[in-house]
């Protein structure tokens, strides 16, 4: 049966990582075989990018406030103006219109759920908002037809809020196995070993653990290159610990790299460490799954991965990765050190990652698990 499917996002842009990432590549593969519409945000760069995607986008004004208020009159026009049959919502904050809507326009909604969007605080506006709304967000997602938590611990913090089990199902984020996979040509083994993180600068991500880490490594007589992708608030403060500890030599800071660039960057590093963490007081800071352990793997690198939040369904703990005590830079070197000194696991590690993303972890294989629970839940 075919699925004439509303993707709903707030956040679906060129330059986002994430759930951004996450609608894209989803809504991709779901266009394969089924009809679907992605509704999102305004922005001023969206036209070179919507026209390089297969299917249907709708944009809303990109005037910060219209922006969100067009949402409310998008959706229903949009499924009678297409005849939608399923809507899915990539964050519960848009699916309180398809609850609002739900008496004259009866079309079933699902939720996907990653983690900071369900955990309360007040950090920033938007973040208040959504805190004064916990009540309409209970009634939203206990009225979805299904609940989509991308691991096992948002799927936790999903039940906490009393939506039943029965409606949960996890499905865990992919990858596309086709742009991120190994390369045949390794260059020479006897060359410096690189260490690579992709993620926003953001202060739950490690990079300062793995700094430390790597000055502990440095006393031991390794340094490994440690390659940084990505922006954010704590590349100034990461540059001076970098400067502070002694490793300029070491690190490498690229900022932001566009999308058709970050397979080659996988494949030209050796090991993969983002040893994220939780941040007390704050809860808008938590890895939800991390798409990025994934890529690693896919490209064939071994993992070292902080074990929080739902990073054990990301990474296979001896299998793909091995996961550490992210609070602890001795345990961070300790994983790094291993996989450094022993080649023959590192490379177990890497072939098993790509083995286990490509029979299982795939886009496709993510579309046809949500397309066959919504079949089921409706």
């Amino acid at each position: 049966m075919i699925v004439n499917l509303l993707v709903v996002s707030s956040d679906f842009s060129p330059r986002s990582w994430g759930i951004g990432a996450y609608t894209k590549e989803l809504s991709t593969s779901l266009s394969k075989g089924n009809q679907v519409t992605v509704l999102a945000t305004g922005i001023p760069d969206a036209k070179a990018f919507d026209q390089g995607c297969s299917y249907r986008i709708i944009r809303t004004p990109s005037f910060p406030v219209l922006r969100y208020i067009a949402f409310l009159i998008y959706i229903p026009w949009i499924i009678r103006r297409y005849h939608i049959s399923t809507v899915l919502h990539v964050v519960w904050i848009t699916s309180l219109i398809s609850h609002l809507w739900y008496c004259l326009i009866p079309v079933p909604y699902f939720v996907s759920v990653f983690g900071t969007e369900i955990r309360d605080d007040k950090i920033s506006w938007r973040r208040r908002l959504k805190y004064y709304l916990k009540g309409w967000r209970i009634v939203a997602l206990r009225k979805a037809k299904g609940i989509f938590p991308i691991s096992h611990y948002s799927a936790r913090l999903v039940m906490s809020l009393g939506a039943e089990k029965n409606r949960i199902e996890v499905i865990f984020g992919g990858i596309d196995t086709q742009r991120f996979k190994p390369i045949t040509n390794h260059q020479e083994s006897n060359r410096q070993k690189k260490l690579l993180t992709v993620a926003r600068l953001d202060l739950n991500k490690g990079h300062d653990y793995v700094l430390k880490a790597l000055a502990i490594l440095k006393e031991q007589g390794l340094a490994p290159n440690y390659t940084i992708v990505g922006q954010g608030p704590e590349e100034m403060r990461l540059r001076q610990m970098a400067q502070v500890l002694g490793l300029e030599s070491q690190v490498e800071f690229t900022g932001f790299v566009p999308d058709n660039q970050l397979a080659a960057i996988y494949t030209s590093c050796d090991i993969f460490v983002m040893a994220s963490r939780e941040i007390p007081g704050r809860l808008d800071l938590v890895e939800g799954f991390g798409i990025s352990f994934l890529e690693a793997s896919a490209s064939g690198l071994p993992v070292v991965a902080g074990n929080s939040g739902g990073i054990s369904d990301a990474v296979q703990n001896g299998k793909t990765g091995l996961l550490v005590n992210p609070d602890s830079p001795e345990d961070i070197a300790f994983a790094i050190k291993r996989l450094l000194t022993d080649e023959d696991f590192a490379r177990q590690l890497g072939n098993e990652g790509r083995r286990w993303t490509e029979t299982q972890m795939s886009w496709e294989h993510v579309a046809k698990r949500m397309v066959n629970a919504m079949q089921r839940m409706r």
